[in-house]
């Protein structure tokens, strides 16, 4: 994982409907079957679709008990589901600059302002859910595709847990979905792609 703070912390933020929390759930999952222990919490406004939601997940870098289950404060690495939650909720006022942000945005889609002075990563998860068929509604359903390109970016957890992850997630219920999940979980390994990294705007 390279040099980290004893403390890491993961910040996943989405809008009801897209999968926000099922990412945060599967990355706990995922940590925890690469030797870390990490708690994972969900905050979302009551149920409804297109609110904002997030999952907040913390480890010790030493793979050690994590016993605070406080809100994560200072997040190493964001998965960003919607860009228009930086517009709506301000999140970026309360990241450093060494923030590694995933976002779901087209590949040449403009550089926001907001984003500028943090390590950037972006796929095109909308794309990837319509092309899989993961779709509710008119609403995709991003966390595969998310989770994948987080691997990626941050090389926290291999594609092949992440994998045995997903299916062992899907089992009963959810079994039906599993083939177009490892698609779009595959896809968003595959496709997500590093931006330069811009100066931060005075």
């Amino acid at each position: 994982m390279g040099a980290l703070d004893q403390q890491v912390e993961i910040g996943i933020y989405g809008r009801g409907g897209q999968g926000a929390k099922t990412a945060g759930e599967l990355l706990t999952y995922a940590l925890f079957a690469a030797g870390m222990k990490p708690h994972g919490q969900p905050r979302y406004t009551p149920d409804r679709m297109g609110a904002p939601s997030s999952y907040a997940i913390r480890f010790n870098a030493d793979r050690s008990q994590c016993h605070d289950r406080s809100w994560i404060q200072d997040p190493q690495w964001v998965v960003l589901f919607d860009l228009t939650l930086l517009e709506q909720l301000v999140l970026e006022r309360d990241w450093n600059l060494s923030v590694l942000v995933v976002a779901n945005a087209k590949p040449d889609a403009p550089l926001l302002e907001r984003l500028k002075g943090f390590r950037h990563y972006r796929v095109d998860a909308n794309r990837v859910a319509r092309e899989c068929g993961l779709m509710k509604g008119s609403v995709p359903i991003l966390s595969s595709t998310m989770v994948g390109a987080f691997a990626r970016a941050t090389q926290l957890v291999s594609l092949d847990t992440l994998v045995q992850t997903v299916t062992a997630q899907a089992r009963g219920t959810l079994e039906r979905y599993l083939d177009v999940n490892l698609q779009a979980l595959r896809r968003g390994y595959e496709e997500v792609i590093q931006l330069p990294q811009s100066g931060r705007p005075a």
